[in-house]
């Protein structure tokens, strides 16, 4: 069922609350403690995973072989439709997410609740659990203003081997579907 050119969502906030998998920023925070305590490493990503297809599932892989425990942030609503445009998201964050902690190599996925400050709404996270990885694309739109804050914490940006050209992006595989109708 579609609302307002968005798919509605209804009770899915009721099953984010039970999925230990989809964590709230201070939950983040104990978790990076313990983690750091115990020497594990920790990787950090981003992103909108708005339809996930085979580039993302090839890159949240990636991450995960480059530590011990992968968190992954997703975008807010509101950051995506002030970055993507107005018919973007499609799925709701709740849903996002939910579908983001179902796969096996991410550890723990939590929704973005920062202001978006030019191409950036992950920084208060970022220091909080102060990753080893910072997992970028290479082509990031934000890289230098990304190395500065990476700098700032004391985290390692890691660029993901390009893979342009061989995978869809959501933008184009939107694109696609719509041509079809």
């Amino acid at each position: 069922m579609r609302v307002s050119g968005k798919l509605s969502h209804g009770t899915n906030k009721i099953f984010m609350q039970h999925n230990p998998k989809i964590i709230s920023y201070a939950r983040a925070q104990q978790i990076a403690k313990r983690l750091h305590k115990e020497g594990k490493k920790i990787v950090f990503k981003t992103g909108c995973f708005d339809v996930v297809h085979i580039g993302h599932i090839r890159a949240l892989e990636y991450c995960k072989g480059l530590g011990d425990v992968f968190i992954l942030a997703i975008g807010s609503d509101k950051t995506l439709h002030a970055l993507k445009g107005p018919d973007r998201p499609i799925f709701p964050e709740e849903l996002r997410a939910e579908v983001i902690a179902a796969l096996a190599c991410v550890d723990y996925v939590l929704i973005l609740k920062e202001p978006l400050r030019g191409r950036i709404d992950h920084e208060k996270i970022i220091s909080l659990i102060r990753p080893h990885y910072y997992m970028l694309p290479p082509d990031d739109k934000a890289l230098q203003v990304k190395r500065i804050m990476a700098k700032k914490y004391g985290v390692t940006i890691k660029l993901k081997p390009e893979t342009k050209g061989k995978y869809i992006s959501t933008s184009q595989l939107i694109s696609r579907i719509l041509a079809i109708g």
